[in-house]
């Protein structure tokens, strides 16, 4: 996912994408790339919208650069549709099989390769990796990590598709594993959040969790976030 306007990036954001955003003099549309190469993942779907021409200059910069690289693009110039919007337009290019996601702000050390790998040995239609973390918003998950809820702890807001007892608190990478089965399962049109989506399905079908509290994680979402990120190497 790559089309974020990164509006809260404030005046670093006016002039290139979110995506574009270098942390330590290094894109962060490369970083998460090179970590996805790294575990042996070569086909890449990249949705754009927030100076689309520049992200697409950008990524064919990438496949010169590394020549057993395919990229496709997901055009959503027209329209930003959110992560549940977006993941349905890129239905026809992601039929073949389970495909790793990954948010284009989000820095971690996770080992993609040991995630993919957990995430097969499940009957799922998603695995969600997620970690233990203060955090205002929460997924909901029962004693088997199945997904039941999720929760908005500052607002004191909660959506509970299973009303099971004990339920565990996770914070949700913005890394997941998703079974192409999913698709002909979601119902929106237009712009929606991927949320809404597992939240809803969660009720009939198993959503999983896969700890990986063990990595480390930070999203450059906010100019604070951002400076940090240049003083952490992850």
């Amino acid at each position: 996912f790559a089309a974020g306007l990164g509006t809260r990036l404030g005046e670093i954001t006016k002039q290139k994408p979110k995506a574009l955003v270098e942390v330590q003099h290094r894109p962060m549309l490369y970083r998460v790339m090179d970590r996805i190469r790294q575990a042996g993942i070569k086909d890449f779907v990249v949705n754009v919208h927030a100076f689309a021409d520049m992200v697409e200059v950008a990524l064919d910069e990438y496949v010169r650069l590394y020549p057993d690289v395919k990229v496709q693009i997901s055009d959503e110039r027209d329209f930003l549709l959110e992560t549940g919007g977006g993941l349905k337009k890129m239905a026809n290019m992601l039929q073949d099989g389970p495909f790793l996601v990954h948010n284009v702000d989000v820095l971690s050390n996770i080992d993609l390769s040991a995630f993919v790998a957990a995430s097969s040995k499940q009957d799922a239609l998603a695995c969600l990796a997620v970690r233990k973390i203060e955090s205002d918003r929460y997924f909901l998950f029962n004693k088997n990590f199945e997904l039941c809820g999720w929760e908005n702890v500052k607002l004191g807001q909660q959506k509970i598709s299973r009303n099971e007892p004990g339920l565990q608190a996770y914070g949700f990478m913005g890394i997941h594993m998703i079974n192409p089965a999913i698709f002909s399962l979601i119902e929106q049109e237009g712009a929606f959040s991927i949320t809404d989506v597992y939240l809803r399905l969660a009720r009939e079908h198993k959503i999983f969790a896969i700890d990986c509290s063990s990595a480390q994680w930070m999203d450059i979402g906010s100019v604070e976030q951002l400076a940090k990120a240049e003083e952490t190497m992850i």
